[in-house]
């Protein structure tokens, strides 16, 4: 931050990501009612993680908030608005072994949400791929997933024996957007191979 004479003024970096992360965390929850189209709720539901066995419901909420984040990104950073082009390659190289995009998606997205880091992730990790898709980082997404966690754990019927885990359900909503936009022009979700 510039002081207007030249110089900067230092920015605390935590307090700076904790109101980036609850201005997203409450533009994702004003939406949490809208449902996604039909093809993409298919894909959202398609793999299991069972990472929070006796809790469908809180795994399908942050596969849902995770979908909802990559959305709001787009709409948030002009960075963000560019595909990972790594992706395309990603999913045309799982295509080839799958029956449909939606499997070759639904793959996909489950081997990036299980190999991903359950921690803050360091943006020189190969296995962090939340760090390579453009937009505002691993940092802000790996807070934001927790912030999600912490919120929707509260609503849970009962304890979830590793809330840690519970980032990979995110993670696979925040891929399946991500290579929504990467899909090339002949595919789409839920339609036609």
């Amino acid at each position: 931050m510039s002081d207007g004479g030249g110089g900067f003024v230092p920015v605390d970096t935590g307090l700076v990501l904790q109101t980036l992360v609850e201005r997203m965390f409450g533009i994702i929850e004003g939406r949490r009612g809208d449902e996604p189209p039909e093809p993409v709720a298919a894909v959202l539901a398609a793999t299991d993680l069972p990472v929070a066995s006796g809790h469908p419901r809180l795994e399908a909420d942050l596969r849902h908030a995770g979908y909802l984040a990559r959305v709001v990104e787009v709409e948030l950073f002009e960075p963000a608005r560019r595909p990972a082009e790594w992706i395309g390659e990603m999913l045309t190289d799982c295509f080839a072994s799958a029956a449909s995009w939606d499997e070759a998606v639904a793959g996909a997205c489950a081997e990036l949400a299980r190999s991903e880091p359950l921690g803050k992730p360091d943006p020189d990790d190969e296995a962090a791929k939340s760090w390579q898709v453009p937009g505002p980082g691993g940092h802000v997404r790996h807070y934001l997933a927790r912030r999600t966690i912490e919120d929707y754990l509260r609503d849970a019927e009962a304890p979830v024996e590793d809330p840690a885990e519970l980032k990979r359900p995110w993670l696979y909503g925040f891929f399946v957007r991500a290579c929504e936009e990467t899909l090339p022009r002949e595919a789409a979700l839920g339609g036609a191979e």
